[in-house]
């Protein structure tokens, strides 16, 4: 694939990723982020489908389903719960693609204000990336619309 190809697929991806998240975070509840003790939340969603994506690329065809930047933001996701720093360099592993790509899909979420880059004051080499609320709120919204389709199961 040739790199403006590759530009093109990337931003036309990133717009259908923000096209949802800006939908979700419309209709996003004010419940916590966390469910009741004992209960499986959106945290252990996010966990889960984290999971599920390695065990598809792994077992099935890595080649074939990629998607570094819901990798990204489903690590940011977890890490921000569990008051984890995710430095560039994590986030990077995490996407499932090469160093290069993944930087590529860090900065078009940052250019679209999916994503905040933070640098130590006192070591400017290392940056830490985090979710905007307003993603985070999206993701929120996401996991709440999976949880209750789950819940309540409708015959399609």
């Amino acid at each position: 694939m040739r790199g403006t190809e590759l530009f093109d697929e990337v931003d036309a991806r990133l717009s259908e990723i923000k096209r949802l998240f800006t939908q979700f975070a419309g209709e996003a509840p004010a419940a916590a982020s966390e469910s009741p003790a004992g209960s499986f939340g959106r945290l252990q969603l996010a966990r889960m489908i984290l999971w599920g994506r390695s065990l598809l690329e792994r077992e099935v065809a890595k080649d074939l389903f990629a998607d570094p930047a819901f990798n990204i933001l489903l690590t940011l996701y977890v890490s921000r719960a569990d008051g984890k720093d995710v430095s560039t360099s994590a986030a990077c592993t995490a996407s499932g693609v090469p160093t290069t790509t993944a930087l590529r899909w860090i900065n078009a979420l940052a250019r679209r204000g999916m994503i905040h880059k933070r640098s130590l004051a006192t070591d400017r080499r290392f940056t830490y990336l985090e979710l905007t609320e307003k993603t985070g709120a999206a993701l929120d919204r996401y996991f709440d619309l999976i949880l209750d389709r789950a819940a309540h199961p409708t015959t399609p």
